[in-house]
């Protein structure tokens, strides 16, 4: 009993130092989607500039997670990891909005979420993983 504990606490610590970055996605072409990408393998993009002319806009990847508990790493590697299920192979970062004073206090006193948010657009460039970003983009992997 005492072990069985002992293992769902050293669980629940994990979870929570490691953050909880939510991403969902919301589908712009019509007939699904194609086969999964892996996260590795999801080229990301500083700027819409810099994807290939080839790809096309595919989904926006909505990303939210703690603003104590996730940083923006955490959020891209998130949105890497729902492009690619949902089949997209590349994504150009967005702004990422922190939760104003005034909501960290109600969050304090109320329990109410703080959570920063961000909006991404995820694309599908060819049958192919996506090009290598031009200078600036960070890459697979990253």
């Amino acid at each position: 009993m005492l072990r069985t504990r002992n293992v769902l606490l050293a669980a629940s610590s994990l979870a929570l130092l490691s953050g909880c970055v939510s991403a969902r996605a919301t589908m712009l072409v019509p007939g699904g989607q194609q086969p999964p990408v892996p996260e590795d393998q999801v080229t990301v993009y500083l700027r819409e500039s810099e994807v290939p002319s080839t790809c096309q806009r595919y989904a926006l990847i909505h990303t939210a997670g703690d603003v104590d508990m996730t940083g923006e790493t955490e959020m891209i590697n998130a949105a890497k990891r729902r492009a690619g299920k949902i089949g997209a192979n590349a994504i150009v970062l967005g702004e990422v909005r922190e939760p104003s004073g005034g909501r960290r206090v109600a969050a304090a006193v109320f329990g109410v979420s703080k959570d920063r948010k961000s909006q991404m657009v995820a694309y599908r460039c060819g049958d192919a993983a996506a090009p290598a970003p031009a200078s600036g983009g960070v890459g697979n992997g990253s």
